[in-house]
């Protein structure tokens, strides 16, 4: 009972949460800010919880850094970014060209990659199906946060009904590249990348079609939060435990075990790497009690340039 327990709790509580953040959220705010706010939220909150609560998962120096980059950048939104307004025409909106064609635009990347992912894109390169899943991720949720807030508008009852339609088609596209891309990308470099793609469309969306080039308040300060945001994200791909080897965020999910050995004189240490877990207890293992320097093996880490080098370029099968 205590599984399905928290199966069921696990899904209320994402249905809530959908709920509030993509329809609740947008009725009293500018669009272009709840996305920000809704990841920056679940980063912070994920550190707090699994990190500093329960201790399950260890969250290192940069790490928490960076995370507190895009926090920062997201709290300075509201202060220098485009204040809410009210009693906007929904068909007022949509009667601007550049609107009618952003919107288009949207849709249009919404279904096609939509329709990709649901005859898989497993046959495509690692550069290319992260470009598929991130536009039909940002596509769909600025579709579905746009028709969200058209909601308390007054739309006419075509518009209306097309805008429920359209509601439900992004969020199923939505959910369902989440699905493929538990399977089909490295998940610690999609992520930061997937995150920072929907806070720019997003704004785009805001500026095009909720005009709100009208009512931001320093367009300096703007531009510098969407600085902070990238700065937060490099420092993300920076990481070395960001790597598609890594055992708890990589896709290869190889054991990695860090073993130290009171070397008071020359301190070296050995890792041990392997495909499989290893059936031996550490204390079984064969380890020698004092490294030489030459043996000591040292610590591999990448550099922004590295990390954004994996990020954008294709990686070779083998």
């Amino acid at each position: 009972w205590l599984y399905w327990f928290a199966l069921a709790g696990n899904l209320g509580l994402q249905f809530i949460g959908s709920i509030m953040s993509h329809l609740v959220a947008t009725w009293f705010g500018p669009v272009s800010i709840v996305v920000p706010f809704f990841y920056s939220s679940t980063l912070l909150s994920n550190m707090l919880i699994f990190g500093v609560l329960l201790g399950t998962e260890h969250f290192s120096k940069l790490m928490r850094v960076g995370s507190y980059v895009i926090v920062v950048a997201v709290i300075l939104l509201p202060v220098v970014g485009p204040e809410a307004q009210e009693n906007q025409d929904i068909i007022a909106l949509f009667h601007h060209w550049y609107a009618i064609l952003w919107f288009t635009f949207l849709l249009c990347a919404m279904t096609i990659t939509g329709a990709l992912l649901l005859f898989g894109i497993d046959k495509f390169k690692e550069n290319k199906r992260f470009f598929i899943l991130l536009t039909a991720r940002a596509a769909a949720i600025s579709v579905n946060l746009t028709v969200s807030r058209s909601f308390i508008l007054s739309p006419s009852k075509f518009m209306l009904a097309s805008f429920v339609a359209l509601k439900i088609f992004s969020g199923s596209i939505y959910t369902y590249a989440i699905v493929v891309q538990a399977t089909t990308v490295d998940q610690a470099r999609f992520v930061p990348l997937n995150t920072t793609t929907i806070i720019l469309v997003n704004a785009a969306t805001g500026i095009l079609i909720w005009e709100d080039w009208r009512v931001i308040q320093s367009w300096y300060g703007y531009a510098c939060v969407f600085v902070l945001l990238g700065l937060g994200c490099d420092m993300l791909l920076s990481l070395p435990q960001l790597d598609s080897n890594n055992p708890h965020f990589g896709t290869g999910r190889r054991m990695s075990t860090l073993i130290t050995k009171g070397l008071s004189q020359r301190g070296g240490y050995l890792t041990i790497q392997e495909d499989q877990p290893s059936q031996r207890p550490l204390a079984e293992l064969d380890l020698p009690d004092r490294l030489d320097s030459s043996q000591q093996t040292p610590s591999v880490s990448l550099t922004r340039k590295e990390a954004w080098k994996q990020v954008m370029l294709p990686r070779e099968s083998t």
